[in-house]
C-alpha cells in the first residue's frame, strides 16, 4: 500500500512592514544623526537648568516681599 504523504502547507508571504517614506522619513534620519541628538540634550539640560534658576528666582522674590512689608 502507498504512504501518502501529508501536503505541504502552503508558506505565507510575510507582509511588508510599511514604512512611512518622503518627507517624514528624512526628517527622521536626521534628526536621529549623532550630531542632532548630542545638541539636542544640551538644549534639554540648559531648558532644565532655566527651570531651576526660575525657581530660584520665584523663591528670591518672595523672601524679598516678606522683608518688604
Amino acid at each position: 500500500m502507498a504512504v501518502r504523504k501529508k501536503p505541504i502547507a502552503k508558506r505565507k508571504v510575510a507582509a511588508k512592514k510599511k514604512t512611512t517614506g518622503g518627507i517624514a522619513g528624512f526628517v527622521r534620519k536626521i534628526q536621529n544623526t549623532p550630531a542632532v541628538k548630542s545638541v539636542s540634550n544640551t538644549i534639554k539640560a540648559l531648558e532644565l537648568k532655566i527651570k531651576a534658576a526660575k525657581k530660584k528666582k520665584a523663591t528670591a522674590v518672595k523672601v524679598a516681599r516678606k522683608k518688604l512689608k
